[in-house]
Parts: C-alpha cells; structure tokens; sequence
C-alpha cells in the first residue's frame, strides 16, 4: 500500500522479520548449492562430499548403516554414494573381520587428496559466507547454531 493510498491515520508498519526457521532453511539450501558448485570441479556431489568428510572426520572404516546416520541419508541413498565413490577410487571397502555381510568403508589416498582439495574450496566459502562477521561474532553464530541443533536432538552433545 502507498502513503497515498493509505487511510489517513492507519499506522505505517514495517515488514515482518522471517521466522528463524526460514532463515535456516534458506541458508542450508545455499550452503548446499555453493558446496555442491565447488566439489563439482573434482568430480563430486554435496553427498559425496559429505561421506569423505564424515570417513575422514572419524579415522576409522564405517559400514553403510554407519556413515548414512552420520551423513543424514537412507541406507539405501548412503549406497549409492559408496558406490560411486568406490567406482572412483576414493574409498575402499573391505570385510568386516567378525561380520562376513559387513563392508565398511575407508579413504583411499586418491580420496584424502580429493577430499583435501574440496576441503579448501569449502573454507573458502565459509569465509565469504561470513565475512561480515567479526570473530566473536562467527564464534557466537556457531555456538548458537549448536545449541539450536541439541534442542532438537539433532547432535552436538556437550563436551
């Protein structure tokens, strides 16, 4: 509505703020798209991405179950990935020495190089996603974003 057209005395108001909720989201789905634009160049998706991470961030084999919990995918999408992964010489899976239907999975050096790689693509996202941020203001932000995620249940116990 235009000063013109508003009726005389109604009060101005301004736009309501977006819920925090649709501010996450938002950010989760850019996050995701410039993830997604910096590991394509090394011949990888965000899930992928994601996998090596999770395999590296733990330092040990992880079977499907493991790493689609960890990742936050179904077994059955979480196969997929290890697949394409092993396809392109970035993990190896081998038998679970006590559970002969068990495969876990572990980074070949191909894929810690990759994973590397992407690893500084996405810090330097990070740093343009934040720029405006002082240090104690990043600080702040990432506290409280884990906070946020253990109120839901989602993670991030504390130490």
């Amino acid at each position: 509505m235009t000063d013109a057209a508003r009726p005389t005395g109604a009060p101005v108001t301004a736009p309501a703020e977006p819920r925090i909720s649709y501010v996450v989201a938002r950010l989760e789905r850019a996050v995701r798209a410039a993830i997604n634009e910096r590991v394509r160049p090394h011949g990888l998706t965000t899930l992928q991405y994601t996998t090596l991470s999770v395999l590296e961030r733990r330092g040990e084999p992880l079977s499907n179950a493991q790493l689609a919990r960890r990742a936050y995918m179904t077994p059955q999408a979480m196969s997929e990935v290890i697949a394409a992964l092993e396809e392109k010489g970035l993990i190896k899976r081998t038998a679970h020495p006590n559970h002969r239907r068990l495969f876990p999975a572990k980074l070949t050096a191909k894929g810690r190089r990759v994973l590397a790689a992407c690893d500084a693509a996405i810090e330097e996202m990070e740093q343009e996603m934040v720029s405006e941020l002082t240090p104690a203001e990043r600080d702040c932000l990432r506290e409280s974003l884990k906070s946020c995620v253990r109120a839901l249940g989602a993670g991030f116990p504390r130490a």
